[in-house]
């Protein structure tokens, strides 16, 4: 039975589970995916991807979780590596979080592993939804936001997002890749002036410790489907 996590549950569950993606070095590959450019991160978890993206470039990191920030922080000091981070909603973005932007400027904005604690998941998801549905809805509502401002300013020429999946048995990664450019590019970038422009397949040795919400798909073909990490990287076409 799930157990319903608090702030600080779930900083301490992300941390264990983002310190294996880090040690299978997940964290390291995206940021050579990502353009080492100045970097608006949405999220910035433990700090592990904080800390993967700023020791190549400039990053400006929020977070509304008070416990992620602090173990951000202190894994980025503790590595002699540094990045801003600032605590703010980013459905209610903060004057500090508008100014911060505004200054720095961003040339790409990254929101990788996209997620937050049920207290969260309920705030920014209709109410009706199971609590299978509330994951799915609430990273799709927060990548919405990667391509809008004020996250993303004029200044951004690219975005990078990434997710957790898995794959049923017989679907090849270029359906993969096929089937994925064409859901971004009809519903997160529709009307964006973005476009993907890469997908990576990325293998994934799911932990044990996150419990993660997999939403039932009867259309999916039977078998155990292969745990996935899925990359996506979109480029700036028009100004819209």
């Amino acid at each position: 039975m799930l157990q319903r996590m608090t702030p600080k549950d779930y900083s301490e569950f992300w941390d264990r589970e983002s310190t294996q993606f880090d040690s299978e070095d997940i964290y390291k590959h995206l940021s050579q995916i990502a353009p080492a450019e100045a970097t608006l991160e949405v999220g910035c978890g433990a700090g592990w991807s904080t800390l993967s993206l700023a020791r190549s470039r400039p990053v400006l990191a929020i977070d509304n979780n008070v416990h992620l920030i602090d173990l951000a922080r202190s894994r980025l000091k503790n590595h002699g590596v540094t990045a801003e981070i600032v605590n703010s909603d980013l459905f209610e973005p903060s004057d500090e979080l508008l100014k911060a932007i505004t200054a720095f400027q961003p040339k790409v904005v990254v929101g990788w592993f996209i997620g937050s604690h049920p207290d969260d998941n309920d705030k920014r998801t209709p109410a009706n939804l199971s609590i299978e549905e509330k994951p799915k809805v609430y990273r799709e509502n927060v990548e919405d936001r990667l391509v809008d401002l004020p996250l993303c300013p004029a200044s951004v020429e690219w975005v990078h997002t990434v997710q957790r999946g898995a794959v049923p048995p017989g679907v090849s990664e270029d359906q993969i890749k096929a089937g994925v450019t064409e859901e971004y590019n009809e519903y997160m970038l529709k009307n964006s002036g973005f476009t993907v422009t890469a997908v990576h397949v990325l293998a994934w040795n799911q932990g044990a410790t996150f419990p993660y919400v997999q939403t039932p798909n009867p259309n999916l073909p039977p078998g155990k489907p292969t745990p996935v990490i899925v990359s996506v990287l979109a480029r700036r076409m028009s100004n819209t």
